[in-house]
């Protein structure tokens, strides 16, 4: 039998953006799911579109101090094995998304996420697909997408809610923290979830150094040992890195880059391996 899914939604003055959300999840064809909404005090007529949508299992529409405490609000009323944040404006990709994934939901893993359809209203539209094999070179750089990602309920109070005083990088500490310090379990589905609307907050160049100070707040508290590392776990990703490596694959032709690398050398100050 398949486990129970909470699905939450944050919403405050989006009205548009909830319609499409809240109409993506009444099209599921699969329907094992409580459907859990949280308002920050609209006053564009979304909280009466709460009010008057029957889909939904419990709603709350009051003041909160930011959307991490929105979704911790949705998160200690949800009873489902797994959680899902589809905030307002995003999307399931199509009516037989959760049809796809749900017997992803009778295993023991901790984290199931999949892939996302990025827009935004300058006419941005990209799948992006995370790696199955989740590394901390990956986290530094980059992240899983909250509306893609299948999280188990009981990971916030086994470990911790996401951070309050964060404005943009809660979940994402959420994750780092949880696969590379505490070892959790995951799994790549691949399925395009959501679209994930990336005109918010997060995505705004005016809100990048909030973002970058946040990630370094977390990254200098969790892992400050790693950071020396990190320079190099970046250098190793760029293309002409990735080409070394491939070149490598090949005895003959290793042996000839090596013989060059050395020609070069000669004429160079003399390389001094870092402690």
């Amino acid at each position: 039998m398949s486990c129970k899914l909470s699905i939450i939604t944050i919403n405050y003055n989006n009205k548009e953006g909830l319609i499409k959300t809240t109409d993506s999840v009444a099209r599921q064809t699969w329907t094992d799911f409580e459907f859990i909404v949280i308002d920050g005090g609209s006053t564009d007529g979304g909280k009466e579109l709460i009010e008057n949508n029957h889909q939904i299992n419990y709603w709350l529409s009051e003041k909160d101090s930011g959307v991490y405490n929105a979704m911790n609000k949705g998160i200690r009323k949800a009873t489902g094995d797994y959680v899902i944040f589809m905030n307002s404006g995003d999307y399931f990709y199509d009516s037989t998304v959760l049809e796809k994934v749900q017997e992803s939901f009778n295993s023991n893993i901790d984290i199931l996420y999949g892939n996302s359809l990025f827009f935004n209203n300058r006419g941005y539209n990209k799948v992006i697909k995370p790696p199955k094999k989740l590394r901390f070179g990956f986290f530094y750089d980059d992240g899983i997408n909250h509306q893609a990602a299948f999280i188990k309920r009981s990971l916030f109070y086994d470990y911790f809610f996401y951070n309050e005083d964060y404005k943009i990088c809660a979940d994402w500490e959420f994750f780092i923290i949880l696969i590379c310090l505490y070892n959790v379990s995951y799994k790549h589905i691949d399925e395009i979830i959501c679209y994930y609307d990336f005109s918010g907050i997060s995505a705004d160049p005016k809100n990048r150094a909030m973002y970058d100070e946040e990630r370094e707040i977390t990254i200098q508290k969790y892992f400050s040992a790693f950071k020396d590392d990190l320079f190099l776990a970046k250098e190793a990703r760029v293309k002409r890195i990735q080409q070394v490596l491939h070149i490598k694959k090949y005895p003959i032709a290793w042996r000839i880059f090596k013989w060059i690398i050395s020609l070069f050398l000669i004429f160079l100050p003399k390389f001094k391996m870092k402690n």
